[in-house]
């Protein structure tokens, strides 16, 4: 599905007009002129059999480029009935990593379907550590995004996302057409980018091997870590072209190796503010909607809780019961599920560890029901979802200490 948005006075994107006035134009960064060192092709006007041929500038330069795509988003759209829905799903898509792609110092060039391509002008020098760390930084900001994205969407009762994160570096054209304030960006690299994307696992970022090289020999590897994926075969010279995903080194390990230069944010990953803890929290949870299980583990590991994940209440159940019952301050369940639904598995936790504490989360609205169900069970142990993330974070802290 191609979206037509245009820019609004608020710096944001609506869903009205053609595509030529999206994303991209004024768009730039504030030293947003690469070094035309390569070829620069005037473009002329000239009428032949009374057809108005144009020839378009190019500059030649070699950047990074950026693709980020939904994950499905033919098949998600297709459960969006109403227009006005589609457009409000895809002005809160877009205007999420339109923002984080700026912030980072990126030009956005276009969308092609859902998929918004970018590039970073300051990559142009491959000696520029800031510039690679700025691309490092927006692919993360991007996955970190997800959980807060999807509770935008589940907000105004639309379907939730997933989505992957290409991006690489290499020669690309950048074009501009007199008479269009836009530019284009085509070539191999932005070729490559737009084919690797699929090798992204969901809410994943893959890398080809000519930015991994940079990022090597610039030694800002030292917190991502990277796991060669598979090859490319994409011809230009580029036969076989490594792939590699792209993740943050655990927290954990970077505290443990280097305690003394670690990051507050590192640190605050394995501590719950405003409490007072010895330890981390553990945390079951059980969701048979994948994505909501996805958006509600963010949330906790936010805020600093350790997490275990079931899709399957069976699967989450046989893990209770090897040796494992103990282990967790807080199981948080959905109710309405498969083979097992939440009221069942609530009473079999019981049997298992009587002083087991759940906390469900639906979006039922029948607390009332509930509590008529349950009744040793408190309020504060229900939650509605959609919830927010502070208020969620909120809610569990005050169910673990």
């Amino acid at each position: 599905m191609v979206s037509c948005l245009s820019k609004t006075g608020t710096d944001e994107f609506d869903v009205n007009s053609g595509m030529s006035n999206i994303i991209g134009g004024n768009n730039t960064c504030a030293n947003d002129k690469l070094i035309p060192e390569t070829s620069k092709l005037l473009f002329t006007q000239k009428q032949q059999n009374n057809i108005d041929e144009i020839t378009p500038t190019v500059h030649t330069d070699k950047v990074c480029v950026s693709i980020i795509d939904i994950v499905g988003s033919t098949s998600i759209v297709s459960t969006i009935g109403r227009s006005k829905d589609i457009r409000k799903f895809y002005e809160i898509y877009l205007n999420k990593f339109t923002n984080i792609l700026r912030n980072y110092r990126a030009k956005i060039i276009k969308t092609v379907g859902d998929g918004i391509i970018s590039y970073f002008p300051d990559t142009v020098d491959t000696s520029n550590i800031q510039a690679f760390e700025n691309v490092l930084r927006c692919c993360f900001a991007q996955i970190d995004e997800h959980s807060s994205i999807n509770s935008l969407l589940m907000e105004q009762r639309l379907p939730t996302i997933r989505y992957r994160v290409s991006v690489d570096f290499g020669k690309v054209e950048r074009a501009r057409i007199e008479g269009f304030s836009n530019e284009d960006l085509f070539g191999s690299t932005v070729n490559v980018c737009s084919k690797m994307n699929s090798f992204a696992p969901p809410n994943g970022i893959v890398l080809g091997n000519d930015l991994y090289r940079i990022i090597k020999s610039l030694k800002l590897d030292d917190t991502c870590v990277f796991d060669e994926i598979g090859s490319y075969y994409c011809g230009a010279g580029k036969f076989s072209y490594p792939l590699y995903s792209l993740s943050r080194m655990n927290t954990r390990n970077v505290i443990h190796s280097n305690p003394l230069t670690c990051s507050l944010d590192d640190i605050k990953k394995y501590l719950v503010k405003g409490t007072k803890l010895s330890r981390i929290p553990k945390i079951l949870l059980i969701d048979d909607e994948v994505d909501d299980l996805f958006v509600l583990e963010q949330f906790l590991k936010h805020g600093g809780f350790d997490v275990k994940s079931f899709s399957s209440p069976r699967d989450a159940l046989t893990h209770y019961q090897k040796g494992n019952s103990s282990s967790y301050d807080l199981v948080i369940s959905d109710i309405r599920m498969p083979e097992i639904n939440g009221f069942q598995l609530y009473y079999k936790l019981k049997a298992i560890n009587n002083n087991v504490k759940v906390l469900f989360a639906t979006c039922l609205e029948i607390v009332e029901e509930i509590l008529t169900l349950i009744p040793e069970l408190p309020p504060e142990q229900i939650v509605q979802k959609p919830v927010e993330k502070e208020k969620f974070i909120e809610i569990v802290k005050k169910n673990v200490c």
